[in-house]
């Protein structure tokens, strides 16, 4: 693996990629993991409302009698918890979000973005999920059965285009703001490393966190891989687009599992 370029080895910072990693003195970046707590928490905290809210509305007895866009929206406020608090706290307490988590595109971005997220949905998610199915001893029909509860939600065409605009453009913007942009942003910037050490670690951490709070204690390590991956490509560009479509490009291969 190549080595990764660390745009700000020389200590200075052209506005076009990563200042250098590490603790920089007098940073305009003052957010941090507080904002990335308070976005996890209140996010978490709307969404148990939201679910419990459409439940009583919807006259639903259990989860799995949800439609398949209600389980999207009923989630919207965990993502929108995440996109506010990234924009937040570049708004207020950074340069802004073009800035400091450099949301930037340039014109093939869209291309190479959505080839490494379908390539990482055929190739990364197999590769990391069957070695965890054998060591539990489980099937591929534990991972199906995930898929299945939700393909066999009710739907509307109504209820499609709100799944596609959720979980194919509004999740993967939010997710990346927040895990790319914010998490790893963070910790990049106030761990007590330097050079390529801080930014693996800061990787590692993140793509950690990211797994984690998908709840799905089988594919732990494949989202695990997949932070890594979107984190990379981050990291290589030095634009947050990229890392954008791939999310995209892997939901969308979902997307379509789901609904054909």
């Amino acid at each position: 693996m190549r080595r990764i370029k660390n745009s700000g080895e020389n200590g200075n910072f052209d506005g076009e990629g990563f200042p250098k990693a590490g603790r920089i003195e007098n940073d305009w970046r003052k957010w941090g993991l507080l904002e990335v707590f308070l976005g996890l928490l209140f996010g978490h905290l709307l969404a148990a409302f939201a679910y419990a809210l459409a439940k009583g509305a919807g006259g639903y007895e259990d989860f799995s009698e949800y439609p398949m866009w209600l389980v999207s929206v009923a989630n919207f406020p965990l993502q929108g918890s995440m996109m506010l608090a990234a924009v937040f706290a570049a708004t207020y307490r950074g340069g802004g979000v073009v800035n400091d988590f450099l949301l930037r595109m340039k014109r093939n971005d869209a291309v190479l973005g959505v080839s490494v997220g379908v390539a990482a949905q055929f190739f990364l998610v197999p590769a990391l999920t069957y070695p965890v199915l054998w060591i539990f001893d489980k099937d591929i029909a534990d991972i199906k059965r995930i898929a299945e509860e939700l393909t066999d939600r009710p739907s509307s065409p109504v209820g499609v285009v709100v799944l596609i605009l959720f979980v194919g453009i509004f999740t993967p913007l939010a997710e990346e703001l927040f895990f790319r942009g914010l998490l790893y942003g963070a910790l990049r910037k106030r761990l007590n490393l330097t050079g390529a050490k801080c930014i693996w670690v800061s990787m590692i951490i993140s793509s950690g966190i990211f797994s984690i709070v998908h709840f799905q204690l089988l594919l732990i390590p494949a989202l695990f891989g997949v932070g890594i991956v979107f984190s990379f490509l981050y990291e290589r560009t030095g634009r947050l687009a990229p890392a954008v479509w791939a999310h995209a490009g892997f939901n969308g291969v979902t997307l379509i599992n789901l609904l054909f």
